[in-house]
């Protein structure tokens, strides 16, 4: 194995989005509204959008916005439906809580 360089450690870099330049710079009031639970929501929504899970959401607004309209993730259950147990819902919930947050941490925000 050879040494590693400077210049294939640079392409390492950009490709894994690793830089310290990768953050973007958070206003205090921006960190606090993404840490709070509405922007945690916001995100939960956003990401539910990214991978369009409204096309198969069984909750008529989200469908008829075409974007997720929450606050419960009820796309994100395996077999989504609107009758879910308050519990499973509860789950899937703290799972893109869980999500979010990491997606934050990477981002830079904490």
């Amino acid at each position: 194995m050879g040494k590693a360089t400077r210049e294939t450690t640079q392409a390492t870099t950009k490709k894994t989005g690793d830089a310290p330049d990768a953050f973007p710079e958070f206003s205090d009031e921006e960190r606090d509204y993404l840490l709070s639970d509405a922007g945690i929501e916001h995100m939960m929504r956003k990401l539910s959008d990214a991978y369009e899970n409204w096309l198969d959401c069984p909750v008529k607004r989200c469908r008829r916005a075409r974007r997720c309209q929450g606050p419960d993730m009820v796309c994100q259950l395996k077999e989504s439906r609107l009758n879910a147990p308050r519990e499973e819902l509860a789950r899937v919930n703290a799972r893109m809580r869980q999500v979010v947050m990491r997606r934050l941490e990477r981002l830079g925000v904490w």
